[in-house]
């Protein structure tokens, strides 16, 4: 037995190594992960095929090592180890890219653990396990929205003049996309050092005919997965032609991480609630 759980550790190890080793290779070949390659609907059937190898893998976990090996113990340290280097990884970055292979092989195989244990554990004979199921189900939800959502998501850019209305941005390679609603600057404020660089600015823009002010890391919401950021204003003085650029980032999927984190609060509050109560009557006993 001990020589079986050897061999197994040996076999996980080695698939480890060739899986990072692989990752590494196609980084430095091909660049990052192709992510645009599976913007909707070919999100969609990669979801779907994903969910039917989970479905296919764990009904054979009595008898697959590979199941085994994703519902181990190791692989649960393996999944938060990655997770934290992920997270340091995207936290040391100026502007975070979350499309490195690593990153997304990473992200892939939590999930894909986070399923299998989910599904091994959200029910006993007594019934619905609510608590275990909500904060881990909660975690697929907020996690998987932002991988999978992420091909969807849309960033883009525009300039505004003084009371010159748009509906023309541009895409961050320099291609051109139509709106479905004109911007309109209406009006801009901005301290300048006395080198002409602005300290502070803001925008009043006209958005749906409706005037709102933009702040920098103070966004606009026009819609659920739509957001419209100040990106900045001319690096001249107030008397140069007033202009600011706004950034339009559009994710579709935001509402459904949403879901998942008030998934994952639910779950806590009743760990919370729950979990003193649980405790008492196990002293008692």
């Amino acid at each position: 037995m001990e020589c079986r759980k050897s061999q197994i550790f040996i076999i996980e190890l080695v698939i480890v190594i060739i899986t990072i080793a692989t990752t590494l290779l196609l980084q430095h070949f091909t660049g990052n992960f192709p992510l645009d390659i599976f913007a909707f609907p070919l999100n969609i059937v990669a979801i779907v095929l994903w969910l039917a190898a989970i479905y296919v893998i764990y009904n054979n976990r009595n008898s697959s090592l590979v199941a085994q090996s994703l519902l181990s113990m190791r692989a649960t340290w393996l999944s938060l180890g990655s997770m934290v280097a992920t997270g340091i990884y995207l936290g040391l970055q100026r502007e975070p890219d979350a499309t490195s292979w690593l990153v997304v092989v990473g992200i892939l195989f939590t999930l894909t653990h986070l399923m299998l244990v989910t599904l091994r554990g959200w029910r006993t004979p007594k019934g619905i396990r609510w608590r275990f199921t909500l904060l881990h189900a909660g975690l697929i939800v907020a996690l998987g929205a932002g991988f999978w959502g992420a091909p969807d998501r849309v960033q883009l850019r525009t300039a505004l003049t003084l009371e010159q209305p748009t509906d023309l941005a541009y895409h961050m390679d320099g291609i051109a996309t139509k709106l479905d609603h004109t911007l309109t600057l209406h009006d801009l404020t901005a301290e300048y050092n006395t080198n002409g660089t602005p300290t502070h600015f803001e925008a009043e823009v006209v958005i749906d005919n409706k005037t709102v002010t933009l702040r920098v890391n103070h966004p606009y919401n026009r819609t659920l997965g739509e957001k419209i950021y100040l990106v900045s204003v001319g690096d001249k003085p107030a008397s140069a032609t007033p202009y600011c650029i706004v950034e339009i980032v559009r994710e579709p999927w935001q509402w459904l991480s949403l879901v998942g984190i008030v998934m994952l609060l639910a779950g806590a509050v009743m760990l919370f609630v729950r979990g003193p109560r649980h405790q008492a009557n196990i002293e008692k006993k």
